[in-house]
């Protein structure tokens, strides 16, 4: 008998999403942070280098709700060892620009962005009060969103945080077949490594602006949604590629 698959309505797999916030100033914003992930089902709320842990001021922010995902919030001093078991990440940004690369609301990517969640882990990164997530934070991204306001508008991050999770939270979606399980940053990150290499190799990289022209090379590879079979097919390519030219290279030499 033919098996035919069935659509069926799903919401996002709120468990498989974490809130990452980066240099965070105020621990109000933490705080708050944590409540928000409370409110829509996040049990994943992760700090990179945050410049002040006032607990009292958190806890009051955080409200009853919120402390079980505070206490249980994980701290790190470098991003890419906090992103390393996430299968998908997604920058905020509220400046657009030619570095910036963005393309979509939070409201577009989120049909997305829900398929995904079922299988994957995803990690929604957050910028400090007063500049954001940078270009070098932005640079492991898969893909970058923004949310729309008036021109005079300024959200704090923690209300960021609110929109994007109620965003993702209320969106039902029609999920005939499974998405893949993608690669996760600690297998991406050796990937695009060896790429840079080979590519600086045959000489394809501008040196001019070497991290914009590697964050379109990313963005593009991200559009694929490689699984961790695909991605050790580009790095063994990559492998082979340059012992070839490094053994050319030692016998024009010879």
């Amino acid at each position: 008998m033919q098996i035919r698959p069935q659509a069926q309505k799903t919401a996002a797999k709120m468990e498989n999403i974490a809130v990452v916030l980066v240099e965070t100033l105020y621990p109000e914003n933490i705080g708050s942070a944590a409540r928000a992930c409370a409110n829509f089902g996040v049990r994943d709320l992760i700090l990179v280098r945050p410049k002040n842990l006032d607990q009292e001021k958190m806890r009051a922010m955080a409200t009853k709700s919120g402390l079980p995902v505070l206490e249980n919030m994980k701290i790190f001093e470098n991003l890419e060892e906090a992103l390393a078991p996430f299968n998908y990440i997604v920058g905020t940004t509220g400046r657009l620009g030619r570095q910036r690369k963005v393309f979509e609301t939070i409201k577009e990517a989120t049909p997305e962005l829900v398929k995904l969640s079922l299988e994957n882990k995803i990690a929604v990164l957050f910028g400090n009060e007063r500049w954001g997530l940078t270009n070098e934070d932005l640079y492991f991204c898969h893909k970058v969103v923004t949310i729309p306001t008036t021109q005079a508008a300024s959200l704090n991050v923690a209300q960021a945080v609110v929109i994007i999770l109620y965003e993702l939270f209320n969106y039902e979606i029609e999920v005939s077949l499974k998405k893949p399980k993608l690669a996760t940053s600690a297998e991406l990150e050796p990937m695009y490594r060896i790429l840079k290499e080979t590519l600086e190799t045959i000489d394809y990289v501008p040196h001019d602006n070497v991290t914009l022209w590697m964050t379109t090379i990313r963005r593009f590879l991200s559009r694929l949604e490689l699984t961790s079979q695909e991605v050790r097919i580009i790095q063994g390519f990559c492998r082979n590629l340059l012992w070839h030219l490094q053994k050319k290279d030692k016998t024009s030499n010879n």
